[in-house]
């Protein structure tokens, strides 16, 4: 599967509940499934794992839904803000072999094609969007570069911290 040693600075596992393999884990699934979404395209999360609520496809309203679990566009960044933190505490703290560090920035950076998706769902609510441009932008340092990666990068509309 992947190869991680366990490294336990600055992470409290009573305190989080999870165990930092458990952790990449779940981190590696949410990146990949933020990187699917599609416009129009809601996140739903239960149990710390992300889900993609498709308007239509469901024999219950999808506000129906989104109301019995309680879940909001405010929810979702808040989610998506969480599950970034944990990518970048991951690449700064974890030991992890060069393949999977490289693996992770590579689910870090196709996730950012789902953000744009779904910054054009919540366009009208310029907060939200101001808000998930702002995380692109602290995903894209030095940290999360792959090695070889071109420097000069074509400059997203939506992405105003740039």
């Amino acid at each position: 599967m992947f190869s991680v040693k366990r490294h336990q600075t600055d992470f409290d596992i009573d305190k989080s509940g999870h165990d930092p393999e458990e952790l990449y884990h779940t981190t590696s699934v949410n990146l990949i499934v933020v990187a699917r979404l599609q416009v129009e395209d809601h996140l739903c999360v239960t149990k710390g794992m992300f889900e993609i609520q498709r308007p239509g496809t469901m024999w219950i309203p999808l506000a129906v839904l989104r109301w019995y679990y309680a879940q909001s566009r405010e929810n979702a960044v808040a989610n998506i803000k969480c599950m970034y933190d944990n990518a970048t505490w991951i690449l700064r703290h974890m030991e992890l072999n060069e393949k999977d560090k490289n693996r992770l920035k590579k689910l870090i950076r196709n996730s950012h094609k789902g953000i744009r998706k779904l910054q054009t769902t919540y366009i009208k609510d310029v907060n939200i969007v101001a808000r998930l441009a702002n995380m692109v932008s602290a995903t894209t340092g030095d940290l999360f570069e792959l090695p070889g990666s071109p420097k000069n990068k074509k400059v997203n509309r939506h992405n105003y911290f740039d």
